[in-house]
C-alpha cells in the first residue's frame, strides 16, 4: 500500500458549522487517521468508515464514522485528494472509493442523458415547424382530406359574420334568389350544404368561403352581361369551394396550430377567429386558379349552361383597368395564358345549352 495523504473538511462535534481543514491517510487495517488542522492539533481514527459519493452531481467523496462525541464526516472535494484516497487506500477500500466515483460518472451521464432530452423537447416545436415548412403543401393535402365538413362550415360561418361587419349581406330578394337558382345547378351532389348571398357593394366581386358560403357583390351582377356570365363566375368560385383551396390555404398560414385545432375540433384560444381574419386576406395561387377554371367549366357543362359565358366576362375583366380587389377571397382576373386555354376548351365543346330563365336586366 502507498502511504500517502489527502485533503479534505471534517465535520463532527466541537467543530465550526463549516467544517475545519484536515488531512487523511489510511493505514494498513484499513483504518482511517484524520489530523484536524486546530489548536490543539487533534488526531482522529476512524475504524470502520462508510464511503460514498456527495454534493452536487456527485463530486465530492464523503467518508463517515460514528466517534466517541458523535458522528463525523470528512469530505474530500478536489479531483487530487480523491485519487490520492483511492491509491493509497487498501484493496477492499479501494474498491468502495472507486464504486463512489463510479456513481459520480453514472450520475454524469444522466445529466447529460437530460440535458440531451431536454434539448430535444425546447427543439420539437421548432423542427415540427421546419418539417412542416419543408413539406407543408403535402401536409395541407393530407390534412384537408381529414377534416370533417362540418368544421369548414363552421369557418364559413366566422368569415360571413366578419363579412356583415365590413358591408351589407343581403339573405334574400330577387337578387339572392337569381344566384341560388345558378349555383343549386352547380353544385348539385355536393357534400358542402351552400348558402348564396348578395353583397351590396359596387365592385365586380365574389368568393366563397370554406363551407359553401358565397357571396356575390352587386358590381358583379351589374357588370354581367348575362346569367351565363354570372353562371360562369359562380362556377369558378364552386369549384374553389370543392377544391377546398380556401382550407388547404389556410392550413398552410397557419400552420401546425391550425391543424391540430381543425383536426380535434377545438376552437379554443381564438384559432377559428384567427381562421376566418387569414381567410379574408387569401389570395389563391395561379395553379389553384387553374385548377378552379377547369372544375368550373367541368360543372358548368354538367349543369348545360353555356361555357361562353364565362370565357365572355373573363375577357370583359382582362380588357378593364381596374384597381386591386378588396381584402377578401376574390376571383382574379384571367391571364392570358388561362384565357388561351379556356378558348380552347370550349371551342372543343359541341353540346346545345340550355338558356338560363333568369333575367337579369330586370335584378340590375
Amino acid at each position: 500500500m502507498i502511504e500517502r495523504t489527502f485533503e479534505g473538511r471534517l465535520f463532527g462535534p466541537g467543530l465550526p458549522g463549516t467544517g475545519a481543514e484536515a488531512v487523511g491517510s489510511w493505514d494498513g487495517q484499513g483504518h482511517l487517521r484524520v489530523a484536524v488542522e486546530v489548536t490543539p492539533r487533534t488526531e482522529l481514527l476512524a475504524e470502520s468508515p462508510a464511503i460514498a459519493a456527495a454534493g452536487f452531481n456527485a463530486a465530492s467523496l464523503r467518508i463517515t464514522w460514528e466517534g466517541e462525541a458523535g458522528a463525523y464526516a470528512f469530505v474530500i472535494e478536489t479531483d487530487a485528494a480523491r485519487a490520492a484516497c483511492g491509491v493509497s487506500a487498501p484493496p477492499d477500500i479501494a474498491r468502495r472509493v472507486l464504486s463512489a466515483a463510479g456513481s459520480r460518472e453514472r450520475l454524469e451521464r444522466r445529466f447529460r442523458f437530460g440535458g440531451v432530452l431536454l434539448a430535444l423537447i425546447l427543439l420539437l416545436p421548432l423542427i415540427g415547424i421546419g418539417v412542416f415548412l419543408l413539406n407543408s403543401d403535402r401536409v395541407a393535402d393530407w390534412a384537408v382530406k381529414r377534416i370533417p365538413y362540418e368544421q369548414e362550415a363552421r369557418l364559413g360561418d366566422l368569415v360571413l359574420a366578419q363579412t356583415r361587419l365590413q358591408m351589407k349581406i343581403l339573405d334574400s330578394g330577387p337578387a339572392v334568389n337569381a344566384v341560388s337558382a345558378i349555383g343549386s345547378k352547380l353544385t348539385t351532389g355536393s357534400l358542402h350544404r351552400y348558402r348564396w348571398f348578395v353583397a351590396d357593394r359596387p365592385d365586380v366581386n365574389a368568393f366563397a368561403a370554406p363551407g359553401g358560403v358565397v357571396v356575390v357583390f352587386s358590381g358583379l351582377i351589374r357588370s354581367a352581361g348575362s346569367a351565363e356570365e354570372l353562371a360562369g363566375v359562380l362556377a369558378h368560385e364552386v369549384a374553389h369551394a370543392e377544391l377546398r383551396h380556401s382550407l388547404r390555404g389556410m392550413v398552410k398560414s397557419l400552420g401546425l396550430r391550425a391543424l391540430v385545432s381543425l383536426l380535434t375540433g377545438d376552437a379554443s384560444g381564438g384559432v377559428f377567429a384567427d381562421a376566418a381574419t387569414r381567410l379574408t386576406e387569401l389570395r389563391f395561387s395561379r395553379e389553384a386558379e387553374r385548377e378552379a377554371d377547369d372544375e368550373g367549366l367541368r360543372r358548368l357543362v354538367k349543369a348545360r349552361i353555356d361555357p361562353n359565358g364565362m370565357l365572355r366576362f373573363y375577357q370583359k375583366l382582362a380588357g378593364e383597368r381596374r384597381p386591386s380587389p378588396p381584402p377578401i377571397i376574390s376571383t382574379h382576373p384571367a391571364t392570358g395564358e388561362r384565357l388561351e386555354r379556356l378558348r380552347r376548351e370550349v371551342a372543343g365543346l359541341k353540346q346545345k345549352w340550355a338558356p338560363l330563365p333568369i333575367d337579369l336586366t330586370s335584378l340590375k
